[in-house]
């Protein structure tokens, strides 16, 4: 690629309904398009992303049967790298990665986007990996590929919005937890240490299959006046700034880009202490941690925070200043785009 010509990038993503890749994907497409640049996105039909990506970008396609099973699927990703030529592919997580032709078709060089310890196979066809932790870098690497062939880029978030809600709860004592309903997100664990924190109040956002669940954990622990539910939001601010402490409270989780969320936010965050929030967090630095699943080291934890004035004030400092020197947009689009004009050709 000639020195000043512009960069092609096709993005492809299959990827679920909701989640923290899918949200970053949106975040990064969109930040990428404001650069001097072309792009192209491909993403497995969702109606709801679509139309958000459609007027934000000038180029995105939806597939509705997105596997490697839909000859159709297949043709419309080579005829679009065909007609494109693009400089880079960059695949999101397993079936984006495994779906691409096994034959090149021009300059493309293939990266693969990983934020968890994926089955390193469905990456064969990748030229490089970028994986958004330094451990899931050192899994990929102990896989068996090239160190020279992987480099670690974290995630973005958006900054605070400034907006509020009027919740008719005290802002000073509640908690807040926000991500998918799935069982690895430990929200059963928030719910249950409400328990022992009878002066707090919880706020949940998210949507997953485990909602019923935990509206029984409300029902059964008397919680109802206490707790409050609501569906998935695209103004997070809104709820992060009506509350007093983020819980991730995650049995597992590669990464955590909720917490880079509170730190944007300057709120106070307490996470169990597994892979990525043990990485990004240094205790009593820019957050707490608890031990996972333990509910007395959590309710510890938010005792502790909410009595030590001097602790929660120096965290929200530290924490606001580490998300400003490593995690904004401008940063890390500008990481992804010099790594990609690093390896072209």
């Amino acid at each position: 690629m000639e020195k000043n010509s512009k960069l092609k990038i096709l993005n492809i993503m299959s990827g679920a309904n909701s989640g923290g890749a899918e949200n970053f994907f949106e975040r990064l497409t969109i930040a990428i398009e404001k650069e001097d640049l072309e792009q192209k996105v491909i993403i497995r039909h969702h109606q709801k992303r679509f139309d958000y990506l459609n007027t934000k970008l000038k180029n995105v396609k939806s597939i509705k049967l997105f596997n490697n099973f839909n000859p159709f699927c297949q043709s419309i990703i080579e005829t679009s790298i065909k007609e494109f030529v693009p400089d880079i592919i960059l695949t999101w997580m397993n079936r984006a990665s495994r779906i691409l032709p096994n034959e090149k078709f021009g300059p493309e060089v293939v990266v693969g986007r990983l934020g968890g310890y994926y089955k390193m196979k469905n990456y064969s066809k990748c030229d490089y990996l970028i994986a958004n932790t330094e451990d899931i870098k050192n899994y990929i690497i102990d896989s068996g590929w090239d160190s020279n062939k992987v480099t670690f880029i974290p995630n973005f978030v958006n900054p605070n919005k400034k907006t509020k809600l009027d919740l008719k709860f005290d802002k000073k004592k509640t908690l807040i937890a926000m991500g998918r309903f799935h069982e690895n997100k430990g929200f059963d664990v928030l719910i249950k240490s409400l328990s022992f924190l009878p002066s707090y109040n919880l706020i949940i956002v998210g949507q997953g299959l485990l909602k019923d669940l935990y509206e029984e954990l409300i029902e059964k622990y008397n919680l109802k006046e206490r707790v409050k539910i609501f569906g998935w939001t695209d103004d997070i601010s809104s709820f992060l700034n009506s509350a007093s402490i983020l819980v991730c409270p995650s049995r597992h989780e590669p990464f955590g880009n909720i917490i880079i969320d509170g730190w944007a936010h300057k709120i106070p965050v307490i996470a169990a202490n597994v892979s990525g929030p043990s990485n990004l967090i240094k205790e009593k630095i820019n957050g707490l941690k608890f031990e996972k699943e333990d509910i007395f080291n959590l309710v510890e934890k938010v005792e502790e925070i909410q009595k030590n004035k001097k602790l929660k004030d120096k965290i929200i400092k530290n924490a606001f200043e580490e998300y400003s020197k490593k995690f904004t947009q401008e940063i890390i689009v500008k990481k992804y785009i010099s790594f990609f004009r690093k390896i072209i050709k």
